[in-house]
């Protein structure tokens, strides 16, 4: 009987504990956030998730991976909240499109000029076809200002082919249908060690904010808290990646199914292209509207506060401390 007893007074104390973590699950704000390809430049999302930083802060947190193009239609039409794109939503809010870049998880783009073993110097390359991932995007700007700062016209010495996703742009480049790709770690680090040459790397050459998280007007102002919220995960990601290689090599290496050596050989390379909190540098975005006001592909009279929303980033970094 006091065995009874003691069971009865026991299960509404286990089903505490039971429910206690299901009930914070269920607490957690679910929200979707989109990323382009499968490359390093979207570690700072892969650890937010991978190491809980997303949960932490309250949000369940679904990756999915998109066309830049698309990512700007999904968080307008409310088909996902945060974007992690910072070229095209700079563009597209410079367009009147009603979205705001937030953070900048990457101060420079890490893109290698990957090429086939008979071609010896960028120079090489004139009249010869360069894989991009897509028309418009960081990937073809950084392609542009590379070949020209080697004195290649682009527009007019080389062809630029739109590939897509840098695993394709890396299997292009195998099969000769391409002479050159740009592309980032670990798929320009496969390549090398497969014997295709890195002729160039934009990080030495390029200096624009490359990859930032990215959302709407309307979700700035109505669930400022989810952005902040999401900043914040992914602010702590960003400390997590500088502050703890061993596991950021973990991520690496478990996301891109990769040895030990190249997940270590991928961090070391692209690290110091991460920025340490995730501020945009207004002087930075200028640069990047200056690029593409002189391709004509924004207008002349567009400035940074019609494109970046710099202030809620700040209000994490005062929370955090920082």
């Amino acid at each position: 009987m006091a065995k009874k007893n003691r069971r009865r007074c026991l299960t509404p104390f286990c089903l505490f504990f039971v429910l206690i973590p299901a009930l914070a699950v269920q607490a957690q704000e679910k929200v979707r956030i989109t990323y382009a390809n499968n490359s390093l430049s979207f570690l700072t999302a892969f650890i937010a998730k991978d190491r809980g930083f997303y949960a932490n802060n309250g949000l369940n947190a679904e990756l999915v991976q998109v066309r830049p193009s698309v990512a700007i239609a999904a968080i307008v039409s409310g088909g996902a909240d945060f974007a992690e794109v910072l070229g095209s939503a700079i563009r597209s809010a410079a367009r009147g499109i009603p979205v705001r870049a937030v953070s900048t998880s990457i101060r420079a783009p890490f893109f290698s000029l990957v090429v086939h073993p008979d071609i010896k110097s960028v120079k090489d390359l004139k009249t010869r076809t360069i894989g991009v991932t897509s028309v418009g995007g960081t990937n073809q700007i950084s392609t542009r200002l590379l070949l020209q700062h080697f004195g290649i016209d682009p527009d007019r010495d080389v062809k630029m082919l739109a590939i897509g996703e840098e695993k394709f742009m890396a299997e292009a480049l195998k099969v000769r249908h391409v002479d050159a790709v740009m592309v980032a770690p670990p798929f320009s680090i496969v390549l090398k060690r497969e014997g295709f040459p890195l002729l160039a790397h934009t990080a030495q050459i390029v200096s624009i904010p490359f990859v930032g998280l990215s959302t709407t007007v309307e979700k700035l102002r109505q669930n400022r808290s989810q952005v902040k919220k999401a900043l914040r995960a992914e602010m702590e990601a960003l400390r997590y990646l500088r502050e703890n290689p061993a596991g950021s090599v973990e991520v690496i290496r478990k996301r891109f199914a990769m040895d030990e050596a190249m997940a270590r050989e991928s961090y070391a390379a692209v690290l110091d292209a991460f920025s340490k909190d995730g501020r945009i540098d207004a002087q930075g975005i200028d640069n990047l509207l200056d690029l593409e006001k002189r391709t004509g592909l924004i207008a002349k009279t567009v400035t940074v506060d019609q494109v970046v929303d710099i202030s809620v980033g700040e209000e994490v970094l005062k929370e955090l401390g920082r």
